[in-house]
């Protein structure tokens, strides 16, 4: 008889336990479907905690996740974390998916938006490089970066290694501070042409 209400009590609480997990899952499902919906109408904080709560909860999640969890992204300016989300999507259902054309177009939209960003950033570097003033801290001579202040360029010859003037401290070893800023902007010349 012990045996048999120990049978009964475990068999409740796995039942219970499984039907506490299906509950949970249907619960994040509500809540994704939810998130879809505050997407659509353009609640894009809204949608992306809801997503969020189901990212961190659900242990199996459904394809659609990806798909909705990349546009609201894309919508929220987060271009590279849609990339990834939009191409899991696609990785996933293939084109066959419910989403497809629409994964495939936000795809598209987040990563001329990413390109862009990163040419922008790279053309501020290059104008915050060709501004750039070294500060010589003083000295009126600075180190020839081409020679290392030998004066003497070697290259390795056919059998053994030749030495050159340097073209741009003329063998001196050293550049003025404002020859040195122009080195290193790329403006300056070599006063030896070869």
């Amino acid at each position: 008889m012990k045996k048999l209400i120990f049978t009964i009590t475990f068999l409740l609480i796995i039942s219970f336990d499984g039907n506490g997990q299906l509950i949970r899952e249907s619960e994040l499902r509500t809540k994704m479907d939810k998130g879809a919906e505050m997407m659509a109408l353009g609640k894009y904080d809204s949608a992306q905690m809801l997503f969020q709560e189901v990212l961190q909860n659900m242990d199996k999640l459904p394809s659609e996740m990806a798909y909705f969890f990349g546009r609201n992204s894309f919508h929220l300016g987060k271009y590279k974390q849609s990339i990834n989300w939009l191409n899991k999507y696609i990785q996933l259902k293939g084109t066959k998916g419910r989403y497809y054309e629409p994964a495939i177009q936000y795809l598209q939209f987040a990563e001329d938006e990413y390109l862009r960003i990163q040419r922008s950033q790279a053309e501020r570097f290059e104008e915050d490089l060709a501004s750039a003033e070294y500060d010589c801290g003083g000295l009126e001579k600075m180190l020839c970066p081409v020679c290392h202040g030998a004066g003497v360029v070697v290259h390795q010859g056919l059998f053994d290694e030749v030495y050159k003037t340097c073209p741009y401290s003329l063998g001196e070893g050293y550049l003025s501070c404002e020859e040195y800023n122009l080195f290193m902007r790329g403006d300056l010349e070599p006063k030896l042409k070869d």
